[in-house]
Parts: structure tokens; sequence; C-alpha cells
């Protein structure tokens, strides 16, 4: 059975015990239309006016997290662990099995992100869930084996260690200027237009100055929001769409190998507190990071927001005492 554990060194949660990933055992895609009983029952689907599914929503057939599971935060000694209780959902993007992000047309991208905000605001809804994350790997070098377009939604009773840096660095940035943080990087950026790779009236696409991988890329808004779920206007929508559809090709002629990560603030409504009542929504601030992989890369593990191993440190320990 999995299980979180805290590194009482980096204060990072690990989720142990993990089996790993389950085969249909038929050869056959999962994702694909007429497949559908490979996969868990839909969670929920838009559908084309002849009732065919067009972006399918369903729990992962062996969920990293899990809903049914108790949080039951306990102690061994000094340390601390929990249950691995979440979500964990498989966003099937299209029904074709081959189509990259950067094929998609604009009104099939829309979809794909009206999905991501409907599981995130859903998930919200559970105030156990501290923390709503959607990600996209894609090709084997970021991880992913299964061609047909697909992304993942985990919500988790922790905030990622990554995501807390990143709300403590913006606030302590808020309470020192009392601006935000990434605004004032995107004014920086404009200006500069040194690492600018692309804007519209609603979004800009900047090459992070301290970038990981080559190629990184980062979308954010130029309006200050905290939650991507809160985009509701069609005119952002519209924009964020063509944005993001912009930059996939631009990323596709260096690499077949990305990751995307939704980066929306944590559930404001269970989230930890980080000194005072000052609200995240004024100074956290959302944003997309396009993440391309190549071999070289690849070599290097990526700063996952968990990981996840599929033993137990205790089982581990055994094995290697026998040898």
């Amino acid at each position: 059975m999995a299980e979180l554990r805290k590194d009482p060194l980096s204060g990072n949660w690990v989720v142990v015990g993990y089996g790993g990933s389950k085969s249909s055992g038929t050869g056959l895609c999962p994702f694909c239309p007429g497949h559908e009983s490979f996969t868990p029952s839909t969670i929920r689907q838009y559908t084309d006016e002849a009732g065919d599914w067009l972006v399918r929503c369903f729990p992962a057939a062996n969920p990293i997290f899990m809903i049914e599971v108790g949080e039951e935060r306990r102690g061994e000694g000094l340390y601390d662990k929990m249950g691995n209780v979440g979500a964990h959902e498989i966003i099937v993007e299209n029904r074709a099995h081959s189509r990259t992000m950067a094929m998609y047309t604009r009104e099939e991208l829309e979809l794909v992100l009206a999905m991501y905000r409907e599981r995130i605001l859903d998930l919200k809804g559970d105030r156990r869930f501290k923390h709503v994350q959607v990600f996209k790997n894609h090709g084997e070098l970021a991880g992913s084996y299964l061609l047909h377009p697909h992304s993942h939604v985990l919500a988790t009773p922790i905030v990622p260690a990554r995501v807390s840096r990143q709300v403590i660095a913006t606030r302590s940035h808020f309470v020192q200027k009392d601006r935000c943080l990434m605004c004032d990087i995107l004014n920086q950026e404009i200006r500069q237009a040194k690492r600018l790779v692309s804007m519209n009236r609603s979004f800009v696409a900047v090459c992070p100055f301290a970038s990981r991988f080559s190629y990184e890329t980062w979308i954010v808004p130029r309006f200050h929001d905290a939650n991507y779920e809160n985009m509701t206007g069609q005119t952002a929508r519209d924009d964020l769409a063509d944005m993001l559809l912009d930059i996939m090709k631009r990323i596709e002629q260096f690499t077949n190998a990305y990751t995307i990560e939704i980066h929306t603030a944590p559930n404001m409504a269970s989230a930890e507190s980080h000194g005072d009542d000052l609200p995240l929504q004024e100074y956290y601030h959302w944003h997309i990071e396009i993440l391309p992989r190549d071999f070289r890369s690849s070599k290097y593990k990526r700063e996952d927001e968990f990981a996840v191993s599929a033993i137990t440190p205790e089982q581990a320990a055994e094995a290697m005492k026998a040898q």
C-alpha cells in the first residue's frame, strides 16, 4: 500500500510503495475511440453533435493518490507519514492517436484547456486537497510511453515543495515591495525583450532568466490572477489557446519530448498559512511552464513535484542486505 512520507532534512514529501502502471494486456491503445472499456468509467467528457466524445476525463487505472484512502496522519518516532489520499485523473485530449498539441486547432485546444479548468475547480471543492496539479508528459524522454495525447491531474493533501517555494518567494517580494513578483518580471522582460518569445493581448511567452532546460518557455498572463481556473473571459481563453499553439509549434521544431505544467495557486480554502493573513490572490501569479527534454537533460532527473518510489526503503534495505 502506497503512503506519503516526509523527509525530515528537506521537508519534501515522497510517495513510497507505489506499484507502477498497469497494462491493458491487449496491445491496443486504451485511449483510442472504441476502447473505452479498457479505462475506468468517465468522470466528464465533451461530445460533438453526434454524441462522440472529443475530450474525456476518468480516474487513473493505477492512481498515485486515491480519494478512498484516509489521510491518517501519524508518526513513527521523529518521522511523519500519511495515507496517499488525493485524486489522480487522466484527461484524453483528442480522439486521434498520434496528434501532438501543435497539430490541434484552436477549438480543440480550447476544449482541453476548459477541461483543465473544470477538473481543478471540482477537485479544489474537496477541502482535503491543498493543491491540484495539471501536467502533460509527451515523449519517452519526458517519461511518457503512451503516444495517445493525454494529461494528468493530481490532487494532493500537501503543497508540493517547488510550489511552496514559489509561494514563499512571491509572498516575500510582495511584503517588501507591495508588488507581484511575476508582474515585475513580466514588465522587465517586455522592456528588455532579450528573452521575450511572443506576446498577444493577454499573454506573454518568455524563456525564463534561469532556465533549467534548453528552450524552456513560460506562458504568463499579462493580467494579475493567482488561479488559472478563474480565467472565464472568452478573450483570454482565445488568447491562451493562440499563444500555446504558437509556442508548441516552435517547441516541436527543437524536440519531440516535453513536459507542460500549469502552476495555479494552492487551494485557498485549505492551504497552509505562510505567517499572516495575506491572501494568496495578492501575490501569487499563475503561469504555464513548458519544459523541453532532450537526451542530455533526460540523463538528469527532473525536479518532479513528487518523487515516487516503487518499493519502500524497508524493502530496499532488506533486498540489499540479502546480497
